[in-house]
């Protein structure tokens, strides 16, 4: 029993050590998890969008879990496609690793403002926070924390659904975003009472996987107990991968089902 215990690890510490190898990212998320500020805003984006508004969670659980899911889709698309700060020469991988990173934890902080142009509120917000963040990664380069900076603030600003990504670092977040849609997440609305065609389809995404494709260099899985998370795939997985032009050609998405009673659909459906 002691033994099973040790083996179990935190979310947290499952994302740190997807960039175990990368200083710069180990540095800028143990400084986001100790930041006071940062995890207040946390803290209020949630209890705007759970106490207030009745969604579901966008505080410190959902930025680690995109977290998690940005650094997967990027370790996925590594020799696919090149981060755009590497094509422009401005950066290396480890500074589009960082980009990701800190662009999926942050990229809620506005809905402690407002659900409405969460996205801009966002990018104020965080406009401190990483300069204080980036003069500690790169402490006598400040070219390459505004550049750094910029391509994080875009990031955030590209991550609703609306928004066209221009650099691959961006569409990554957007991605990793949109796949945090499990039951889980939608069971606090949910079981509130809020019961709409949204939350009810969130219901029924039981996983999501990121792996190798089979015609295409990554394939996402949405496994479901219910056809109706088709919506959910839809309504915001399918547009945010569409709308990231630059990563649409090289990923697959399935919707998997899981459940065999009132099957409607096949085994699998592609969607993408």
């Amino acid at each position: 029993m002691a033994k099973a215990h040790k083996s179990k690890s935190t979310l947290k510490q499952r994302v740190r050590r997807m960039f175990k190898n990368n200083e710069l990212c180990t540095l800028a998320f143990d400084a986001l998890e100790d930041d006071i500020e940062v995890q207040t805003l946390l803290e209020d984006s949630n209890r705007m969008a759970i106490d207030r508004l009745g969604f579901s969670d966008h505080g410190h659980i959902h930025s680690l879990i995109v977290t998690m899911n940005g650094m997967k889709l990027f370790q996925a698309l590594k020799g696919v496609v090149s981060p755009t700060i590497v094509q422009e020469d401005t950066g290396t991988i480890k500074d589009a690793q960082l980009i990701v990173l800190l662009a999926c934890y942050l990229h809620d902080i506005g809905m402690s403002v407002h659900r409405e142009r969460h996205n801009e509120f966002s990018v104020t917000i965080a406009l401190p926070i990483l300069s204080r963040i980036l003069a500690k990664a790169y402490p006598k380069d400040i070219h390459k924390q505004v550049h750094v900076r910029g391509h994080i603030l875009h990031a955030i600003q590209a991550h609703d659904k609306v928004i066209t990504p221009s650099t691959i670092e961006a569409g990554i977040v957007g991605i990793a975003d949109a796949l945090d849609m499990t039951k889980g997440r939608a069971r606090i609305p949910f079981e509130a009472g809020s019961v709409n065609i949204h939350s009810a389809s969130a219901m029924a995404i039981e996983r999501v996987t990121i792996r190798k494709g089979e015609d295409r260099p990554v394939r996402i899985e949405v496994f479901m107990s219910n056809a109706s998370g088709i919506f959910q795939i839809q309504e915001l997985l399918e547009k945010k991968i569409e709308i990231a032009t630059q990563l649409a050609g090289h990923i697959e998405l399935y919707a998997v089902m899981t459940g065999q009673e009132d099957r409607i659909l096949s085994e699998q459906l592609r969607i993408l």
